[in-house]
């Protein structure tokens, strides 16, 4: 995940503000950079977004992360609600945000990316006192060599994607004979179950003559946490039920699924070979 680049001059980068408490992003100006023509839609995602962190971790973490900017100010019913909203509460939002929509997707891999930089900053601060000032030095140059290096292979292979790929997204099994197919198939796909990126609903469906299960109506759909990488691609209507198959994003998802996949454990290629076109280092 650390060799996807964010661009310079992104708009989320562009809206971000920082205060004593640290950088955050209001709600209102999100709103439009992910697609909500109104307000009122884009409030119920976050508010969405702000029950699941309760439930996960309580109301108090929620309102820290999902803050109301009037009660802040202290100018409750004096202007319009919105919300302060962390990185965290952000990247939350754009999970909870509208599957169809590209901006959305744009915001996962933001968000997601930013929250990886800065959990790999804290785990630097954290190991940077033990450490003596000429260990520190060659860690930091060390670091920036491989960024610089991280960057320019990943502005290679974006471009590429861009200009061969920026149709629908790779099928699963397309991506598996792309990114991972020094394992098999099945490995794939039971890593993908495993690891929550896809349902697995393999026999829960209904009851064939034969006495066997169908797979269940949502198998291989994806996951709360594979959303930011898959996507349902509709393939018709058959026997008067419109057919979807997941297939991955294209662009920045596609990158930084193989890039997760790959820190999970899962094997990758050592030559990451497209229809046209290889990009070296696959695996890295």
């Amino acid at each position: 995940m650390s060799d996807i680049q964010i661009p310079n001059g992104s708009p989320f980068d562009a809206i971000k503000r920082v205060d004593e408490a640290g950088e955050h992003w209001t709600g209102r100006e999100l709103q439009p950079l992910m697609e909500y023509s109104q307000w009122r839609d884009f409030a119920i995602v976050i508010e969405k977004a702000k029950a699941s962190l309760t439930l996960v971790q309580g109301a108090a973490a929620a309102e820290a992360n999902f803050a109301d900017l009037r009660k802040k100010a202290g100018q409750v019913g004096r202007r319009a609600k919105d919300y302060r909203l962390t990185r965290f509460a952000a990247y939350l939002t754009a999970m909870a945000g509208d599957d169809t929509k590209d901006a959305v997707a744009h915001a996962r891999v933001y968000f997601a990316v930013r929250t990886h930089e800065a959990e790999t900053a804290e785990a630097a601060r954290q190991v940077a006192p033990k450490l003596s000032n000429r260990e520190l030095a060659a860690m930091v140059i060390e670091e920036a060599d491989r960024a610089d290096r991280a960057t320019a292979r990943a502005e290679i292979a974006e471009g590429k994607f861009q200009a061969i790929e920026a149709g629908d997204g790779l099928t699963l099994t397309a991506f598996h004979k792309k990114y991972f197919s020094e394992v098999t198939e099945r490995t794939f796909f039971e890593h993908l179950y495993s690891r929550g990126y896809l349902i697995d609903q393999r026999g829960k469906g209904s009851e064939r003559e034969n006495g066997t299960f169908r797979d269940g109506p949502e198998h291989r759909h994806p996951t709360f946490k594979g959303k930011p990488f898959f996507y349902l691609h509709g393939s018709g209507v058959h026997g008067k039920r419109r057919r979807e198959n997941t297939r991955v994003r294209p662009g920045d998802p596609e990158l930084l699924l193989k890039a997760a996949l790959v820190k999970d454990g899962l094997r990758g290629n050592q030559h990451t070979v497209g229809h046209l076109f290889a990009i070296e280092g696959g695996a890295s």
